[in-house]
């Protein structure tokens, strides 16, 4: 072995090291805070010419600015003139004024600008008096309008003629606009006198402009100029609007009609543009001798030359039908919507298709560049098209909903599939406005929203999700074969998402899930974000299976596989919100349990971290009590997660937490929280989440807790929002269960026999037609017949003796119905998401928060088979509550017919509510009527069995002596 070699590669590589150690030494001392600066950016000459003596006042150094100082300075000096004229106004006046008014002659731009905003502020702000401002600003303005920049001084004018009073305006800026519109003076002068003449006249009296102001309009409405004619066209209106109607119908009518027929477009581009601006002032017998016809001719003449005036007169033909509206015979109203029609299809070759479009386009790529006025004509006829697509809502209005479908549907249909991008991206921005006006009509374009969202351009499919919400409430309130079970059930309308939809709407979801495809498959992720946030307003329109179906499995991929957060979360609140409007209760179980075993059981820390952000979505959209029951037990095993980040990201959760509480019932989650977060302060390593943890605390020691009835203003509003959103979980296993009630009515409506609700048998109605914990009318009349005799607690709701043990399982094993029921199931009391998991299916059973009554059960399936059975909780399944004792008390008032029953045994001394969790039973015996199998999760004492025992053997003596 060669030491020596080695030693000397060594000894090289040790001397590059040094090499590379004092480069580093040297860059590191260039970048020294304490670095000398060895040149100066001025000279010793400007450094004097820019120092002010400090002893000079304000006025002094201003003046001293003005006259000797730098253009910098001297702007600045402008700029903080309104300042000096509050603190030293005469003096002000007296030396700085004249001062600035020397140098704007021979000023820059820059200065000129800086002026022209200063004397607008100084007249706004009232600073000086109108007089004093008209003898010192004033004539600085009029003088500059003629010199340097004169279009920005000309600006100053016109925002200072609004606050002038009438004299000084006649005075001083009347006869300089007279002055200014002579034949003699330039076209510059003669349009600034237009301008001036027109916000003159909103400010004089009909007098003044009669007798001042009108003659010189009419003379620049004849001038030789045509810019000069078309400037004075367009003032019209203010003048118009002082003088009043019967001076507008004798004096500006008859120019306004010769302006219309000029030979140049532009003057007759500002007469149609005058003309409606004019419609509100004019009454109805001017607008149907007058102007009717003229707007007529006018489009006539427009369509027959398709010269430039088109383009304008598609872009104000919606106002031109909207104020005409009201005067126009039903032939008239048939020759607007034709020419509109016209309007819409300009430039069109028949039977041309988007396809064949974008195929001429590549052939004329190849061959020899068009003419450049073949480019413009196809331009102006592409903008006819797009202020037309713009303009349809107001047609819509103008025509009629009812005649839509008639004389504006083909048109509606060419524009959204106009070969131009421009025209479909103006009909889709406006869609929502169509559906709104169509009511009843809405799903006559239907076709229509389909091919927008099939739209192979991106800016398309904005342009129609971005008003996607407004659109399919459109879609849901005005489809004509909507059957909303709402009216079923007696409940309210207003909740358009728990209402059951039967339209015909299932064909948006292809176009729909198409709109995703393509968004995703582009770079725009903002608009991938916006479509599936927009798609959490699908319950409007579609049906729970229909969501779950087709459009949960893509929002559920977009949770785990999308790498942009933002699209993540829109994702996962899209996904909160089909959860909680879901109609079964199967699939909103399967949807939470994915959430917990895909985010927060994930490998990965970032999905981890997004469960959390989950769970602040679902702390905004369901109950306090669903998210105790279901995602509580979670999210707090993440305040011990081995990355950091995930602490930290805790750490922003802890108040909501904390807010979710309520004493005495919540005591013992409240001390768990606790504990949580006396470990994190005295066990946590990490810096940054220590410090995130002491600010938590801060802001857990400001959250009042709710004790009892004892609770704030605010506190009470939270809690009937709760309430609110609780009774929205209600009402969905309200509807569940009825809904598997009617179905059960149907399918044993034929048996001789039934067992559903409302087709039990009547001679079994007084001994065992009677079930726990449901409201119901049939049930409840039923029990009526049979509280008389019935003496024990079970029967007549009154609870049983308390027993040493708070939760008593009472289960009696019946015969079994022809539905193929199993003994042993339980059923719960006010459930909240109760659901059967998927190893057993139970009862659904709920009580109203508002009303007290019973209802009949929900009829099971017997999916108690081992190959279903699942540890409840250990997949995310959702957990059932109880609530207060009177829920309990409720629904105690029968004896369950088919099935056991679980009784909710009276509370501990400390008066809190208990809970009951569904649980697969490994073993079910079947030995007597008087049997009782017991749930291996509840504990049960002696006594209670005792007794349990014996008000079963007296309801069934009772029930046998009887019948």
């Amino acid at each position: 072995m060669d030491w020596g070699g080695r030693s000397t590669t060594s000894t090289m590589s040790t001397g590059v090291v040094d090499e590379l150690a004092l480069e580093l030494d040297e860059n590191l001392a260039d970048l020294s805070l304490e670095k000398t600066i060895t040149s100066s950016l001025k000279t010793a000459e400007e450094i004097e010419r820019l120092t002010v003596d400090e002893r000079l006042g304000d006025i002094e150094r201003a003046v001293y600015l003005l006259s000797s100082g730098q253009e910098v300075q001297r702007i600045s000096v402008i700029n903080n003139l309104p300042q000096l004229l509050r603190d030293h106004n005469n003096e002000a006046m007296r030396r700085v004024v004249p001062k600035v008014r020397e140098v704007l002659h021979l000023a820059n731009c820059e200065l000129q600008d800086a002026a022209t905003k200063v004397f607008v502020t100084i007249i706004e702000e009232r600073i000086v008096t109108p007089a004093v401002y008209a003898q010192s600003f004033l004539q600085t303005i009029l003088t500059n309008v003629d010199n340097r920049d004169p279009e920005a001084w000309l600006e100053v004018l016109l925002q200072v003629i609004t606050c002038l009073p009438k004299d000084i305006l006649k005075r001083d800026v009347l006869t300089v606009a007279v002055a200014k519109g002579q034949l003699s003076q330039s076209v510059q002068s003669r349009l600034a006198s237009c301008r001036i003449l027109g916000k003159i006249a909103t400010r004089c009296d009909s007098f003044m402009i009669k007798r001042d102001i009108l003659p010189l309009v009419t003379s620049l409405c004849q001038n030789v100029d045509y810019e000069v004619r078309a400037c004075m066209c367009r003032q019209l209106d203010l003048v118009a609007r002082g003088l009043g109607l019967e001076p507008t119908k004798s004096a500006i009518l008859p120019e306004l009609v010769e302006l219309s027929n000029d030979e140049e477009s532009c003057v007759r581009l500002a007469a149609l543009e005058t003309i409606v601006s004019l419609l509100s002032l004019l009454d109805d017998e001017t607008c149907t001798q007058t102007i009717i016809p003229l707007v007529c001719k006018f489009c006539e003449t427009a369509m027959r030359c398709e010269d430039s005036t088109l383009p304008a007169v598609a872009r104000q033909f919606g106002r031109l039908c909207h104020g005409l509206s009201v005067n126009l015979t039903e032939d008239q109203k048939i020759w607007f919507l034709n020419f509109y029609c016209k309007l819409c299809v300009i430039g069109l070759v028949p039977d041309k298709t988007r396809v064949n479009d974008r195929q001429d386009a590549s052939r004329a790529s190849k061959q020899s560049p068009p003419i450049l006025n073949l480019y413009r004509e196809e331009d102006r006829h592409m903008e006819c098209r797009r202020h037309c697509a713009f303009n349809f809502p107001c047609m819509v209005l103008f025509a009629g909903p009812r005649n839509f479908k008639t004389e504006l549907h083909g048109t509606f249909a060419s524009l959204c599939d106009d070969p131009n991008k421009c025209v479909r991206v103006t009909m889709a921005s406006g869609f929502h406005e169509v559906a709104k006006m169509l009511g009843s009509n809405v799903l006559t374009i239907q076709g229509e929203l389909i091919s927008l969202l099939k739209d192979d351009s991106l800016e398309v499919i904005q342009g129609i999700i971005s008003y996607l919400p407004d659109t399919l409430d459109a879609f849901a309130r005005g489809g004509g074969n909507v059957i909303t079970e709402s009216k079923i059930l007696g409940f309210g309308f207003d909740n358009l998402f728990l209402c059951r939809r039967v339209t015909g709407l299932s064909d948006l979801i292809p176009a729909l899930l198409s709109a995703e495809s393509a968004t995703a498959a582009s770079r725009n992720w903002r608009l991938h974000r916006d479509i599936l946030d927009k798609y959490s307003h699908l319950p409007r329109c579609l049906t729970s299976e229909q969501i779950y179906g087709k459009i949960t499995p893509m929002v559920f991929r977009h949770i785990t596989t999308h790498r942009v957060l933002p699209v993540q979360l829109a994702a996962a609140r899209t996904i909160c919100v089909f959860m909680k409007y879901n109609r079964k209760l199967e699939q909103r179980q399967d949807m939470c349990g994915k959430l917990i075993a895909e985010c927060c059981h994930s490998k990965n820390h970032r999905y981890r971290k997004l469960f959390i952000d989950i769970c602040h979505f679902s702390l905004e959209l369901f109950s306090k009590s669903f998210f105790k029951d279901n995602l509580y037990n979670y999210v707090v095993q993440l305040a011990q997660d081995p990355v950091p980040n995930v602490r930290l990201k805790f750490c922003s959760l802890l108040p909501s937490l904390k807010a979710q509480f309520k004493l005495p019932k919540d005591l013992q989650l409240l001390q768990q929280l606790e504990t949580i977060v006396r470990r994190l302060l005295s066990m946590e390593n990490d810096q940054d989440v220590v410090t995130a943890v002491r600010r938590a605390v801060f802001e857990l020691d400001k959250i009042q807790m709710c004790v009892g009835s004892l609770t704030s203003k605010r506190q009470a509003e939270d809690d009937l929002l709760d309430q609110k959103k609780e009774e929205d979980e209600q009402l969905l296993l309200e509807m569940e269960r009825r809904e598997l009630e009617d179905s059960e009515g149907k399918a044993g409506g034929g048996s001789k026999a039934p067992t559903s609700a409302k087709g039990g048998d009547r001679r079994k109605t007084g001994t065992e037609g009677k079930n726990v914990g449901v409201s119901s009318t049939t049930a409840s009349s039923a029990a009526k017949k049979v509280t008389r005799p019935a003496k024990t607690g079970s029967a007549t709701g009154k609870r049983p003796p308390p027993s040493s043990s708070s939760n008593t399982s009472v289960t009696s094993t019946n015969r079994a119905t022809k539905t193929g029921k199993a003994p042993g199931k339980k059923s719960t009391e006010n459930a909240t998401f109760a659901a059967p998991t998927a190893s057993s299916a139970s009862k659904v059973t709920s009580i109203s928060a508002k009303a007290g009554k019973k209802s009949p059960p929900v009829p099971e399936t017997n999916n108690n088979k081992p190959g279903n059975r699942r540890r409840a909780g250990s997949d995310g399944l959702i957990c059932l509550s109880s609530n207060a004792k009177t829920a309990t008390s409720r629904s105690r008032k029968g004896s369950d017919q088919n099935a056991s029953t679980t009784v909710d045994g009276p509370s501990s001394s400390s008066g809190s509510s208990s809970s009951i969790k569904r649980t697969s039973s490994t073993s079910e015996s079947r030995k007597g009527s008087s049997t009782s199998v017991t749930s291996p999760r509840v504990r049960q004492s002696s006594a209670s069995n005792v007794a349990s025992t014996n008000s079963t053997t007296r309801i069934k003596k009772t029930t046998v002596s009887k019948s």
